[in-house]
């Protein structure tokens, strides 16, 4: 999801004008380099087999063998790494042999953080974030934030990106009365859109937001001085 175009359109009725940033923005998302290979390697892999019951109609087993990381949701990784989210994709051949898979160039991977390389429990809960992959490169990183901390993750993007970020408030309401209020918070550099939403509100008890930092997508208009917001 591009959410630097969705914050956008969420905002598109505010009267405020707001200017895009013009400074050179830190173009490095947890000591990685927006624009860059990211130089990390992929988490080891063992294989696994499963059973597949029924083909068209027809009653049968076919035993398939496949991918999995070895270390799953739960269990520290020993290494920072980065794991792709279409493992289950790829088969194993007849040998048996677990052979590197074809290089990411293009798509979302999952990068792990070892203990020992991992930011704040609070920048960070999950110890892991999404990074896209564009022509080999990285292009966005999203991750997740305990909506409790927002204010404080508020903060620290403001130090690293300045006061100048555009501010929406937002309220939803269940039917007997009950809300949650929440923001998105946006930073529009010629080269750069960072995007903080305090809350997914996907209930009024969301525990989670995001935060969104990303180049702009190929073909795409970069912010301009005199975008509505």
């Amino acid at each position: 999801m591009n959410r630097i175009i969705l914050a956008l359109i969420l905002l598109s009725a505010n009267p405020l004008l707001s200017l895009a940033q013009t400074s050179q923005p830190d173009m490095t998302v947890f000591g990685y380099k927006l624009g860059k290979k990211i130089p990390i390697p992929e988490c080891p892999c063992k294989i696994v087999e499963s059973k597949r019951v029924g083909n068209y109609g027809v009653l049968s087993i076919t035993h398939i063998k496949g991918y999995q990381y070895v270390s799953g949701l739960g269990t520290p990784v020993s290494t920072t790494c980065f794991e792709r989210l279409d493992i289950d994709n790829y088969k194993v051949k007849k040998s048996d042999q677990l052979n590197p898979l074809p290089a990411v160039t293009n798509g979302i991977i999952n990068v792990r953080f070892a203990p020992q390389d991992a930011p704040s429990k609070e920048m960070c809960p999950l110890g892991s974030f999404n990074a896209s992959i564009e022509d080999s490169k990285l292009t966005a990183v999203t991750f997740t934030i305990y909506a409790g901390d927002a204010d404080n993750i508020f903060a620290a993007l403001k130090k690293k990106y300045g006061n100048n970020a555009v501010v929406k408030p937002y309220t939803i309401q269940n039917g007997y009365g009950a809300s949650l209020n929440y923001y998105v918070a946006i930073w529009a550099f010629p080269n750069l859109g960072v995007v903080l939403e305090s809350s997914m509100h996907r209930s009024l008890s969301e525990q989670f937001g995001t935060v969104a930092i990303e180049l702009p997508k190929k073909g795409e208009a970069p912010p301009q001085n005199q975008r509505k917001l």
